[in-house]
């Protein structure tokens, strides 16, 4: 019973018959068949818009290349048109030009003889002054010629005067008397009148003070010494005196004309003694100098 049930079943679900089915393949090439038309119209149709598009372009292409043939002609024409132009207006600058250059010669030359005839009138003037301050110069150098000549007679009459006067300074300087002073010293040369005292200024060995020394007026300062009057002796010419120096008192008593009155100050270090000399007695009064040595002249001889 088993396998009549078994017969029943495979009865009912028969499988499908595979002898009377296309084969799979006839199907795929039918399909590609299909695709392989649909791809060639459809490439049929854009070689064929292709193509169009390339004869539009070419007539495009056309259409440019004569619009730029037509502005390169236009601009060929413009071009010539510039040079031409300019050729023009080379040849009116160059004939302007021409026309200046022979101007600015006409003015150069003009010029150039201004300034040479004020260069001529500047030399004849400059001429003329160098003239006029030669003559100048040579009258001056007449008059200094004079003048030297002048001042030459002047100095031979000068040396003449000097010679005299030394020769009277000397005749004068031999009438100085060289004395003993007061304190047995040999004295410098003793002067006894105020044509002396300038002689002995002259000589320049020793500084001299001249006074008039007032019987009245008590101390009074002689040089860096201060003299006191105390006795004036018109009858015997002889008078006394004090003198003040390093603040001591020394009383000269009783000393004549011309004496040479002689002490030493330590305020000056010198062997050389101060000298005091009275030209003349008057009434409580004398007249006179006081000769003080040299620092230098002692000093040089203390050495």
């Amino acid at each position: 019973m088993f396998d009549d049930d078994e017969n029943d079943d495979m009865t009912v679900t028969p499988k499908p018959q595979t002898q009377s089915a296309l084969p799979w393949w006839t199907a795929a090439i039918g399909a590609g068949v299909f695709i392989l038309g649909g791809l060639t119209y459809f490439q049929s149709a854009e070689v064929q818009s292709l193509r169009q598009d390339v004869t539009q372009l070419g007539l495009n292409q056309a259409k440019e290349n004569a619009a730029l043939r037509a502005i390169f002609a236009k601009s060929d024409q413009e071009l010539q048109g510039v040079l031409r132009e300019f050729r023009t207006e080379l040849a009116s600058t160059r004939q302007q030009t021409t026309e200046g250059m022979n101007k600015a010669q006409v003015a150069a030359a003009r010029r150039a003889e201004l300034i040479a005839s004020q260069i001529e009138v500047r030399q004849k003037e400059r001429s003329q002054q160098f003239t006029e301050e030669l003559a100048k110069v040579r009258e001056s150098h007449d008059d200094a010629s004079n003048k030297i000549n002048s001042i030459t007679t002047e100095v031979g009459a000068v040396k003449t005067e000097l010679e005299t006067t030394r020769s009277n300074i000397q005749e004068t300087r031999n009438d100085l008397q060289r004395v003993r002073g007061d304190m047995g010293m040999m004295s410098g040369l003793v002067a006894t009148n105020s044509k002396e005292i300038q002689i002995l200024r002259e000589l320049g060995d020793r500084d001299i003070f001249e006074f008039t020394l007032m019987k009245s007026a008590g101390l009074q300062q002689v040089g860096d010494v201060r003299l006191l009057l105390k006795k004036a002796d018109t009858g015997r010419n002889r008078y006394t005196l004090e003198l003040l120096s390093d603040d001591k008192r020394v009383e000269k008593k009783d000393k004549s004309l011309n004496e040479p009155v002689q002490f030493y100050t330590s305020s000056r270090a010198s062997k050389q003694p101060y000298e005091l000399v009275v030209n003349e007695v008057r009434k409580n009064a004398i007249v006179g100098y006081l000769a003080r040595p040299k620092l230098v002249l002692a000093q040089s001889r203390a050495k």
